[in-house]
């Protein structure tokens, strides 16, 4: 562990890791599913070991995109998903980002024609651009990667001389703003990419009808998979046989979704056309 940076070892499935579940500690897996919101179908799902949900928006709505063949689309999650840092990400993706928890202001690398003078903020949040390596505040200043906290795992972005400068004053801290990003030691590094780097603010906040369906889209298929098909437990171990086996819990429900929705008479009928 010390070796890897790791924080637990499960000796039962060491692929597997200690989480929340169901209001209680459990060594299991995060699955995470993107579900479209018509006919509650699971298009693509990820089994993960990630404790959390963070950082999970936009890998899997870049999948979607590319599944759907479509160049945007909009997502609804639960305030689990509220990275700040993600959210950016979603958007500069084409992603319309309905999350719950969020209505605030960030900054986000601009195309060009789209950058704009950012004056003030409403609940502003600093985001982290993975690809640059750098850290962009509410106001669109730059922050740089400064060192490393082993004792954190995080690395630590700041600008000193830019908070002096600044017109608003988001910390009382005279070395000014100090953003802090999870990630292992190895992956920490002081070389950065701010050049021609032009930013926007856009404002975060989910459309209240959106969301609201939310637990009858994503919610939905979990809740039949846990309850009428047993589904409340893996059968087997290990990331890659856990993952066959829920894919082929998914393609299970996603049958039974299609024959309520057309008809076995029907699918048989449009099977033997293709065929």
């Amino acid at each position: 562990m010390e070796e890897t940076g790791g924080t637990q070892k499960s000796l039962t499935d060491p692929e597997s890791r200690l989480m929340l579940s169901n209001g209680k500690m459990d060594v299991c897996y995060n699955v995470q599913t993107a579900v479209d919101a018509k006919h509650k179908l699971v298009i693509e799902f990820d089994v993960t070991n990630n404790a959390n949900d963070m950082n999970q928006i936009t890998p899997m709505a870049e999948k979607i995109k590319d599944i759907l063949e479509v160049e945007q689309i909009a997502v609804t999650a639960d305030k689990g998903y509220a990275s700040a840092s993600d959210i950016a990400a979603a958007v500069q993706a084409g992603v319309e980002p309905h999350i719950a928890g969020t209505d605030y202001d960030i900054c986000i690398p601009a195309e060009d024609g789209e950058q704009a003078a950012v004056t003030s903020h409403t609940n502003g949040k600093s985001v982290y651009v993975k690809d640059r390596n750098i850290v962009i505040c509410p106001m669109g200043k730059i922050l740089y990667p400064g060192f490393y906290k082993k004792s954190k795992g995080e690395a630590v972005f700041h600008n000193t001389q830019a908070c002096k400068t600044c017109e608003c004053r988001c910390t009382v801290e005279d070395r000014g703003l100090r953003h802090h990003v999870v990630m292992a030691e190895s992956d920490f590094k002081n070389e950065y990419n701010d050049q021609e780097l032009t930013v926007k603010q856009v404002n975060v906040k989910p459309d209240k009808e959106t969301y609201a369906q939310r637990k009858s889209i994503c919610e939905h298929p979990f809740g039949t998979i846990k309850r009428s098909m047993d589904g409340s437990y893996c059968l087997t171990k290990g990331k890659k046989k856990t993952t066959g086996e829920f894919a082929l819990i998914f393609l299970a429900y996603n049958l039974k979704r299609v024959i309520n929705i057309l008809g076995a008479k029907n699918i048989i009928e449009k099977i033997a056309d293709i065929a």
